[in-house]
């Protein structure tokens, strides 16, 4: 699923090392809810979306939260004019960010996950629903997910709403429930009213993508990597008059 644009990143880089897609659910599945939230918390990891949140208190505090229904959303809304880093994730390393919201899923006993694609992004929809599909034939989505009795979880794309605020969560979620895209008056937090009133995680594509390498390689070997500020590898988008540039047609083939 790699194209040519990640051959562009340096080998050393963990977004776009070498992933075999399904692997990370797998050793996730072996493993307590406790012990990954202990490996996302040693690895430091931040939300990709801009706040900065760590990602492992979000995660405990929806996994903490009581409720019949749990949620999990890909915020891939990417309104920020001149980003293209999670369009360019999503074309390029599908199964990281799915596999990560099944690896979400199951830490925090949601049943359901939901991709808020871009409205923008309409052409990538076919192929991330063919991802999704593939995933299903290999039970890496569904019910039984490789065999762990009791844990059922499937993925929906929904599409953004095409308003540039809707990538703000609580504006996402309003949209989501078939609502005007407005921020909500907060507390109460989407970790324990969020998507129907339910404990809601909303992350970043970047987020979510980091997943699957923090689960293989662990927390503490995920943090050597980055600053002491924001730990792993980062994705940035540089636009406008470079040297250097790769160009994604709207079909998201690069050249």
């Amino acid at each position: 699923m790699y194209n040519d644009i990640s051959n562009t990143i340096h080998e050393s880089s963990l977004l776009f090392s070498n992933y075999e897609a399904g692997s990370s659910i797998k050793k996730a599945l072996e493993m307590g809810r406790d012990d990954i939230l202990f490996e996302l918390k040693a690895s430091k990891l931040k939300g990709r979306g801009g706040a900065g949140f760590p990602t492992s208190t979000k995660w405990m505090l929806v996994a903490a939260a009581t409720g019949a229904d749990k949620f999990i959303i890909c915020n891939a809304d990417e309104g920020e004019p001149g980003t293209f880093k999670d369009r360019v994730l999503l074309m390029n390393a599908p199964f990281l960010i799915l596999d990560g919201m099944v690896v979400g899923g199951y830490t925090v006993g949601a049943a359901h996950g939901y991709i808020y694609l871009r409205g923008e992004y309409v052409y990538m929809r076919q192929f991330l629903e063919d991802c999704l599909n593939e995933m299903r034939e290999k039970n890496l989505l569904g019910e039984n997910i490789c065999g762990k009795e009791g844990f059922h979880f499937d993925i929906s794309i929904v599409m953004g709403a095409g308003a540039y605020v809707c990538g703000e969560e609580t504006a996402l979620i309003e949209s989501l429930e078939g609502q005007r895209g407005e921020p909500r008056n907060r507390p109460p937090y989407p970790v324990n009213t969020g998507l129907c009133g339910a404990p809601t995680t909303v992350n970043n594509v970047e987020t979510l993508a980091a997943v699957p390498h923090i689960i293989l390689m662990g927390g503490e070997k995920y943090a050597e990597r980055g600053t002491s500020a924001s730990s792993g590898s980062k994705l940035f988008s540089i636009s406008g008059d470079c040297e250097n540039r790769v160009f994604m047609n709207s079909t998201g083939e690069s050249r």
